[in-house]
């Protein structure tokens, strides 16, 4: 009986820590599709906020694999929560960069 309990531990805990890699790996997919567009976008004439957002915008089945992921790890509300949370702020973060690329050059 201790073993079986044991095992199925092992089971769970496995289970978990691969949904949670899965959702790191679709995350960083989406945010290295974003530093992409952004850097296309960059080399436009629009301000640093409308290419951040057409860069997010523009990886719409990254995003959906990022929420995806995050809802079987930790449910709907969450990943509704979390990918709303993450767009706003990998935004402001995208806009920070398109400047300093443009400065850079």
């Amino acid at each position: 009986m201790y073993k079986f309990m044991l095992a199925a531990i092992v089971c769970l805990v496995s289970f978990a820590a691969t949904a949670e890699e899965e959702s790191k790996i679709a995350v960083k997919k989406w945010r290295t599709c974003a530093d992409a567009a952004a850097t296309r976008y960059a080399k436009t004439t629009e301000p640093a906020l409308v290419v951040s957002r057409l860069a997010i915008l523009s990886c719409r089945d990254e995003k959906q694999a990022a929420w995806q992921a995050l809802s079987q790890e930790s449910g709907a509300h969450f990943a509704d929560d979390w990918v709303e949370t993450m767009e706003r702020r990998y935004t402001d973060l995208l806009a920070i960069q398109v400047i300093e690329m443009r400065l850079k050059h």
